[in-house]
């Protein structure tokens, strides 16, 4: 078991991100491949001979037109690549960093910094020009993922940036503020 572990996390390390630079994007209106609508997927850019995005769907790239693409999806869509080695989550506009205090700003680096150490991964924001939210990239082995993503949830709420990851707990604190917070009649 600790080969296969070590052999997984050199793959994990090894692996070179592809992701950064990269947006989501969520599929919608195809005809010719239904069963793709409201899939997300990552862009990789536009080819300006074909007229359509090239669109990264489960390792493989699909050539999609404009006309087919949601630029703006929900806070917290969650992709996994790379054997689950890698995590791409959305977190929101792009706007809400743009005017975050210079201070403000560098001491969020630092949480995310301090997350990384934390759990062993590595975190970066992904914040692609001209895309109109931004989305951070977690590194690691698979099972430090779920728990960072927890704690990153936890970070962007103390800079009121709110989303919740679907399928991440919430943290006991989280649970004990909505219980605090729902009225009775």
């Amino acid at each position: 078991i600790c080969g296969g572990w070590i052999q997984l996390h050199i793959l994990c390390n090894a692996v070179q991100s592809r992701m950064a630079g990269l947006a989501a994007v969520r599929l919608r209106g195809l005809k010719a491949a239904p069963h793709l609508n409201d899939r997300l997927g990552l862009c990789h850019g536009f080819v300006e001979e074909t007229g359509r995005w090239q669109v990264e769907l489960d390792g493989e790239i699909k050539a999609v037109k404009s006309d087919n693409l949601l630029q703006s999806v929900e806070p917290g869509s969650l992709i996994f690549l790379e054997n689950r080695c890698l995590a791409h989550i959305t977190v929101g506009r792009t706007a809400l960093l743009d005017q975050m205090d210079e201070e403000v700003r560098e001491t969020l680096n630092s949480d995310l910094y301090a997350l990384g150490e934390r759990f062993d991964v590595r975190v970066e924001l992904n914040i692609v020009e001209g895309w109109p939210q931004f989305s951070v990239l977690v590194r690691g082995v698979p099972e430090q993922l779920p728990p960072s993503l927890q704690d990153l949830r936890a970070i962007f709420g103390h800079y009121d940036i709110a989303f919740n990851v679907e399928g991440i707990r919430k943290t006991t604190e989280e649970e004990e503020a909505e219980a605090e917070s729902v009225e009775v009649e």
